[in-house]
């Protein structure tokens, strides 16, 4: 869809003039819009931010998904905010037994996701944007869609079609993320195609790694242990389950998958809104996964007193599938 609706809103910040810039990529039951964030001083980065609300609520015009936007865009990110359908609107009591509609919201947050990148792509000059630095960031909900819009497309899921041809995000951004699978533990691609390890060796701020299955992109993530919304390990009914951050972390390892992960200890779901707090940490990851091309396994674990009280710290499911 070549719609474009174009809104310049001038907004004023330390870093000058940036604009802004709403297109349409998708009709679904409605049209589906992105809006596009410039920075006045782009540093040729590109991240798609995906908001959060449990696949029930939020927006990507919300107050604090645009203040974000904002503030990547005065650290010289290009911000692109995206709708996507709310698939879990309605159930209540959201558990194994509605495991089904869970997985149906994920795929179609997944898919509107795919489309959303699709069109940013295709019309990059357009845009204004590098199709090969686009980095896809989520919130909660979000971050789910981000970690599994990568995971569908390294494994072939229908949800990821629209993602043109061999194209690889610059890398993954998860704020409180999980991916849902059916199949045990997530695996990115078929373990047949995994590269022969070569050897590790010990590497500045990590350990080197060699390249990890098939073409997963590196991933920072960003999870509090006490998480009582978004599982922090994992939750697993046979092979059907939901896996969380350290569940992740597990498998990339063990994948050589690019990784780094930053574990709040008896933090909880107030992770989620950590975007604006972790700008340096974001800057040092693009910096070493994707500028130098590193190959890099980075656990740290933080004890984090100062990080500020929120309406999400002691927020569980009960609380939003009511």
């Amino acid at each position: 869809m070549r719609t474009k609706i174009i809104i310049i809103c001038f907004l004023f910040s330390v870093c000058g003039l940036s604009a802004q810039e709403t297109y349409a990529f998708a009709e679904r039951d409605s049209v589906m819009h992105l809006d596009v964030y410039k920075p006045a001083k782009p540093n040729g980065y590109t991240i798609v931010h995906v908001f959060g609300g449990g696949f029930v609520g939020g927006y990507r015009i919300k107050k604090w998904d645009a203040d974000y936007c904002r503030q990547l865009a005065d650290s010289g990110f290009t911000a692109v905010a995206i709708d996507y359908r709310l698939g879990l609107r309605g159930v209540k009591n959201v558990g194994l037994k509605t495991i089904d509609a869970l997985e149906q919201a994920i795929y179609m947050a997944v898919e509107d996701c795919s489309a959303a990148v699709a069109y940013i792509v295709t019309h990059s000059a357009e845009v204004g944007i590098d199709p090969q630095k686009i980095i896809i960031e989520g919130s909660s909900a979000g971050a789910i869609t981000a970690l599994m819009t990568d995971y569908a497309r390294c494994n072939g899921l229908p949800c990821a079609a629209a993602l043109p041809d061999n194209w690889t995000p610059a890398a993954i951004v998860a704020y409180s993320g999980a991916i849902f699978s059916r199949q045990g533990k997530p695996k990115w691609g078929n373990d047949k195609k995994l590269q022969e390890v070569q050897k590790v060796q010990e590497g500045q701020g990590g350990q080197e790694v060699s390249r990890g299955a098939r073409d997963a992109a590196p991933t920072l993530m960003f999870h509090g242990t006490a998480d009582k919304l978004v599982p922090y390990k994992q939750i697993e009914l046979g092979k059907t389950g939901l896996y969380g951050s350290s569940a992740i972390a597990k498998q990339m390892k063990k994948q050589n998958i690019p990784y780094q992960i930053h574990r709040y200890t008896d933090l909880g779901h107030e992770v989620s809104i950590g975007g604006p707090l972790t700008a340096d940490v974001l800057c040092l990851f693009v910096r070493q996964f994707i500028q130098e091309k590193r190959k890099l396994h980075i656990d740290t674990t933080i004890r984090d007193d100062a990080y500020p009280p929120s309406e999400f710290s002691k927020i569980s499911a009960k609380d939003i599938y009511k």
